[in-house]
């Protein structure tokens, strides 16, 4: 055979090569666009459209555009703008497939999760699945290199309709780039894959594959991933600037795909966040940052739908909240928009979708979480100046956080104040009640960051004070509050524009305190090393009421002010005992025609029983020094709630120099006093703004000044009314009795003291032998009768009312003793001789009798008519009886018939009585009376009640009514019995015997 010419083989070899290029360019595209639309028509019922493809011989790359794959309803799986495939010539010398760039523009893809674990593709890949084809043994992945794999501007659709309502969310722009993909494997069946895409990530995934059923495992690690770069495939809050810092995510897995389950298992899992900071648009400074967040142990398991995770550590960062002038927190910037509240019916498929949720179990734990080295700092902008709190060295550690909402997390938290000092916390967290139990320690904490809420209501400035406590907190359903105890020390308040303190102490402490929403109650408050002022101003204000800052007036809505609003009850606040020691106060009155000021030292004593309830005084009992030798004491009770509506105080001053005393007198008596000593014991009561006062003045030695001009005093002979009371020793003893009213703008206390006196004395310099008889008083108090129905020892509902209330009344005055004894009366023998009658009735009519009470008794009853008059003549006699019913029916004729076996007992019984015929004036006394009736009384007056009885009665009334009183909680230790005792009381009413009486008295 002759081989073809070389010409002849150049020709062929340009045919081919022409077929080539033609068929490429013009064949190609057209089978590739038909062949595949239809393919995937007919294998699946899928619709596959695209332009005509481009393919270019020369440099080995396809183009496909506006490709769009939908299902056979219509509903888009996938599409994309251009699909560049630039194939390498190198992949016949390296026998893999090599390429040069694949890049995918306007990808938008979607992939839906749908009831019964299947995909919106699943459809799809099961019609392409050869249902005829052998199954083949594994294959390891094809051998692939790509130079540059670039995705751009793409587009994911995510949703889950196995829940309502549905999830959805939505990826884009999705931009990637990975460079220098392989597949080479070193071993059958095992692959690798190193990349670095444009988010500055670098990829290394590596592992093995099986395709028949599809099952990859192997590790994975991806660093140096940039939050900044990834932001754009998240929707983030409008107000929210890109986060920044570096991700880093690494793990084995396992994964599976058998057709109908998926198996997804992740372990060990370790993740790191590094640098995160978290800024509003308009702030330089993020509002959170964290150094690092490491996530160790971790472990996913889909197939048993569980997560653990052995430990989560947040290092370093913190955290700057801000509080606008209208109220708004600057960290809801990060927030997403609040969801549209679902419909009723809506909201109900939505709860019972997470009930199957919840039933499903998907399970998560994370054995510990700790925070540590971080900080915070808050500025609110609602007060002026701006209040800042920073907090340092922040430490929270969390055990055993799961889907167990029910079972207690372990937690320990504590921090360092900037300002100062320090706090602990340790206890457990139940989410699903929820609840906080927790122990909990603060060491000097600065009260300092408090001064801007203050100053907001008062004009005083908080120059020092620390606060510490140590108990236990608590919240949840059980009750919300604390439990432990409390200090507040060197607290130092001032007055703007004074330069004095205003109030200051070295320490105030409560031992033991329980706080609660609705109370405040404290055993033991210990005050020490108060010093605090009270001056009266020249128009006559008190410091203590300039010191707060008037509020705005709210306006009032009309369903606020309705009639029979409901009004919130007050805060409880009781404090058993407060004790004061080494403290001092000062006095001053400037609205005076002479200044006047004083000094209360060595302050000490006792007020006990405070409350801000109404009705329920508090006993005080204080004493201090007042200058270099006077003594000042008060005693007594006052309602600390209200004290212009009741007050009870004795003050007593001793030894006090009258020269301090000037600018009363100089006020209200025009005069100086040049020498002598004051004793004052004022005893006020002041019931409804009402005062009181009954007081007794001792002056020694008084001397007089000069005159004083006052426009209050009056022109009075007072060295006449001073000589004709000072006695042979000097001295002017007087009793001085003071009332008026707190609503009068020109009351105070040392100012209507002083006009008393001044009135007694006018009344002396004027008429001495008239004045000096009307100087004394006196009054008094009773209880309410509490009684007992004759012949019974049973209290009626409302007596145990009454005793209900005298236990509160004993409970809330601690001072109050009580002493009770039982009583009897002549009722209480009616009574019981009426109980034993009607018992021996309901005997002869052969009912049961037993220690109850038989009931009434109607004499109008033929049975109970003959059981009258059986035991008449059983207990009096039948010739008693019958010269009875004789005389009755002379002063009654025609009444008392009897029948015919009455009539012939009536004779037997006359036959064989003594004949003691009535009286005529016995027998008048019998007309128009009720005979039955007048048996019974009769009978009942003849029943025998012994005074033993009668003691025993008033002994249980006794019994019972201090049962009553400890049944109420009144303090037994207060409440004494005493030996029972005959009442006078007359009707049915037998009073309880009642004594009050101080305690020890």
């Amino acid at each position: 055979m002759r081989l073809p010419s070389r010409k002849f083989t150049v020709i062929a070899l340009v045919v081919l090569a022409l077929v080539y290029f033609l068929g490429s360019w013009l064949l190609l595209p057209r089978v590739l666009q038909s062949q595949s639309e239809q393919f995937i028509a007919e294998k699946t019922g899928h619709r596959l459209s695209m332009d005509r493809p481009e393919f270019n011989p020369f440099n080995l790359s396809l183009k496909l555009h506006n490709l769009h794959l939908t299902e056979p309803d219509g509903k888009p799986l996938l599409g994309f703008k251009e699909l560049l495939v630039d194939f390498s010539a190198t992949s016949i010398f390296r026998r893999a497939w090599v390429f040069d760039v694949i890049r995918l523009d306007g990808l938008d893809a979607s992939v839906v999760e749908l009831p019964g674990q299947r995909l919106n593709w699943s459809a799809l890949l099961e019609a392409l699945q050869s249902k005829e084809a052998p199954a083949q043994p594994a294959e390891p992945l094809p051998r692939l290199e790509i130079a540059s794999l670039i995705i751009a501007d793409g587009h994911i659709e995510l949703a889950d309709r196995r829940i309502q309502p549905e999830f959805t969310a939505r990826i884009e722009p999705l931009d990637l780039h990975l460079e220098e993909l392989s597949t080479l494997p070193d071993d059958k069946g095992k692959y690798r894959l190193v990349a670095r895409t444009d988010l500055g990530a670098k990829i290394l995934w590596q592992g093995e594959m099986t395709l028949n059923p599809l099952a990859v495992s192997g590790h994975f690690d991806i660093d140096e991933l940039s939050l900044a770069r990834l932001a754009p495939l998240v929707k983030l809050p409008p107000h929210m600037a890109p986060p920044e810092g570096t991700a880093a995510l690494s793990a084995n897995y396992r994964f599976s795909h058998s057709g109908k389950e998926i198996d997804l298992v992740l372990d060990p899992i370790e993740a790191k966040i590094a640098g995160l900071k978290l800024r509003n648009k308009q702030d330089a400074a993020p509002l959170l940052a964290l150094d690092s967040i490491a996530l160790k142990g971790g472990r996913f398991n889909l197939r048993r739908h569980s997560i653990v995770v052995g430990s989560v550590a947040l290092r370093g960062g913190g955290v700057n909240l801000s509080r606008d002038a209208a109220g708004r927190l600057n960290v809801l910037d990060l927030l997403p928009a609040p969801a549209q509240a679902p419909t009723p019916s809506a909201a109900s498929k939505q709860d019972a979708t997470s009930r199957q949720n919840a039933e499903a179990g998907w399970h998560f734990l994370v054995e510990h979480i700790a925070l540590s080295g971080w900080r915070a700092d808050f500025r609110d902008q609602k007060v002026s100046p701006a209040a800042q709190l920073a907090l340092q060295d922040i430490a929270v550690d969390i055990d055993k956080v799961s889907d167990k909402l029910d079972q207690p997390w372990p937690l320990h938290a504590s921090f360092n104040a900037g300002a100062g000092g320090r706090f602990e916390a340790q206890g457990n967290v139940v989410v699903a009640e929820p609840s906080v139990d927790m122990q909990i320690k603060l060491a000097d904490l600065s009260l300092k960051p408090v001064q801007p809420y203050l100053g907001a209501a008062t004009t005083l400035t908080l120059a020092s004070g620390t606060l510490s406590a140590a108990g236990r907190a608590r919240y949840g359903p059980a009750g919300t509050g604390y439990s432990g105890n409390m200090a507040v020390n060197n607290l130092r308040l001032t007055e703007e524009g004074i330069k004095t303190d205003f109030m200051a102490w070295k320490s105030l402490t409560a031992r033991k305190l329980d706080v609660t929403p609705a109370a405040l109650k404290i055993d033991d408050l210990a005050l020490i090393g108060l010093d605090t002022q009270v001056i009266i101003a020249k128009d006559k204000t008190v410091n203590l009421s300039r010191v707060v800052r008037p509020r705005p007036v709210a306006a009032t809505s009309p369903a606020a002010t309705a009639k029979g609003a409901a009004v919130p009850p007050p805060y409880r606040v009781d404090i058993d005992r407060l004790r004061i020691a080494r403290s001092e106060m000062e006095f001053a009155d400037y609205s005076l025609a002479l200044p006047f000021g004083t000094r209360i030292h060595h302050l000490h004593g006792t007020i006990n029983g405070i409350s801000l309830q109404p009705g329920a005084p508090g006993q005080i009992e204080l004493d201090g020094q007042v200058d270099d030798y006077g003594q000042a004491r008060a005693a007594g009770q006052i309602n600390l709630s209200d004290p212009t509506d009741y007050m009870d105080l004795k003050v007593i001053f001793r030894n006090i120099e009258m020269t301090r005393l000037t600018p009363y007198t100089a006020t209200f008596a025009g005069r100086k006093i040049k020498s002598g000593k004051l004793s004052l014991d004022l005893d006020y009561k002041i019931k409804q703004r009402q005062l009181v006062g009954e007081n007794k003045v001792v002056m020694d030695r008084l001397i007089l000044g000069e005159r004083v001009e006052s426009p209050q005093a009056k022109d009075l002979p007072l060295d006449l009314a001073v000589a004709l009371l000072q006695d042979s020793d000097g001295r002017i003893d007087l009793g001085l009795p003071v009332s008026g009213s707190l609503d009068d703008p020109q009351f105070s206390f040392g100012g209507l003291v002083w006009k008393v006196i001044v009135n007694v004395l006018t009344k002396v310099a004027t008429a001495p032998f008239r004045a000096l008889g009307a100087l004394f008083g006196g009054g008094g108090e009773t209880l309410e009768n509490i009684a007992f129905e004759a012949g019974r020892a049973r209290l009626a509902p409302p007596e145990r009312e009454k005793l209900v209330k005298l236990a509160a009344s004993l409970g809330k005055r601690p001072g109050l003793a009580l002493a009770l004894h039982g009583t009897w009366s002549e009722a209480d023998r009616v009574a019981l001789q009426d109980l034993q009658l009607r018992r021996a009735v309901a005997a002869k009519l052969g009912q049961s009798v037993d220690e109850h009470d038989p009931g009434p008794i109607s004499t109008g009853q033929a049975k109970v008519q003959t059981a009258l008059e059986a035991l008449y003549a059983e207990r009096v006699g039948k010739s008693e009886l019958a010269a009875l019913k004789e005389g009755f029916r002379k002063a009654n004729p025609g009444q008392l018939e009897e029948s015919g076996a009455g009539k012939v007992l009536s004779r037997l019984t006359n036959v064989f009585r003594d004949k003691q015929d009535l009286s005529e004036s016995e027998v008048a006394q019998l007309k128009g009376t009720d005979f039955h009736a007048m048996l019974y009384q009769r009978l009942r007056d003849r029943e025998s009640v012994t005074g033993e009885r009668l003691q025993a009665l008033a002994t249980a009334r006794g019994e019972a009514a201090l049962a009553e009183l400890k049944g109420a909680n009144a303090p037994a230790e207060r409440i004494t019995l005493l030996t029972p005792e005959k009442s006078d009381a007359t009707g049915n009413e037998i009073p309880l015997g009642m004594e009050a009486k101080a305690v020890g008295k």
